[in-house]
């Protein structure tokens, strides 16, 4: 493990790789919610996935010898040893991101704790029975409306003539299709 972390492959033969993952070290805050087995696991995964790079990078290098040339890069995503490499890399850096967005979670759960303040809550849920009836506020008086027939209710509503609603609907005025007419024949004939 030479060289600093994560290794760099020269820009021209960046091979698809990138090494972006981490946020800057100058830009990161305490974190309230990361315990120190948190920060311990972050770092192992970190430094687990700098040693990948670095395997991936002498990879490159033994490819690069072999070839007596610069390697594409679906020839160094085809070797087989690079690949595995870089599927392993793929799942920690998962496991890092999950990490980090469950903190994120549980920060904001915090956050959202925080601004409510309990006490204060309590003081107004709790501050005594007073002497007015509460039921009051919530008192209403139904509107008045005169019960209509149905034939008035089609009067009002003309959308319901010849419908389920309208009183003088019956199983006649139904038109079935000719093709299935005959299975309905006996129900038609009752209802006349």
């Amino acid at each position: 493990m030479k060289g600093k972390y994560p290794p760099k492959i020269p820009s021209e033969s960046n091979y698809g790789i990138s090494y972006s993952v981490f946020p800057d070290s100058k830009k990161k805050k305490k974190n309230p919610t990361f315990g120190k087995g948190d920060e311990i696991n972050l770092s192992q995964i970190r430094f687990n996935i700098n040693s990948i790079d670095g395997q991936i990078s002498d990879q490159v290098g033994v490819l690069r010898q072999k070839l007596f040339r610069e390697p594409t890069e679906s020839e160094v995503r085809n070797e087989p040893k690079i690949r595995s490499l870089l599927g392993v890399r793929e799942s920690l850096i998962g496991r890092y991101q999950q990490i980090i967005s469950q903190h994120k979670f549980h920060n904001s759960q915090i956050q959202m704790m925080k601004a409510t303040d309990p006490v204060s809550e309590s003081k107004k849920s709790f501050a005594g029975i007073k002497r007015v009836n509460p039921f009051n506020e919530f008192k209403r008086k139904p509107i008045a409306v005169p019960a209509l027939t149905p034939q008035h209710r089609l009067m009002k509503d003309s959308k319901k003539l010849g419908t389920l609603w309208d009183p003088r609907f019956s199983l006649s005025d139904v038109s079935v299709n000719p093709k299935v007419k005959h299975f309905y024949k006996r129900y038609i004939r009752h209802a006349k």
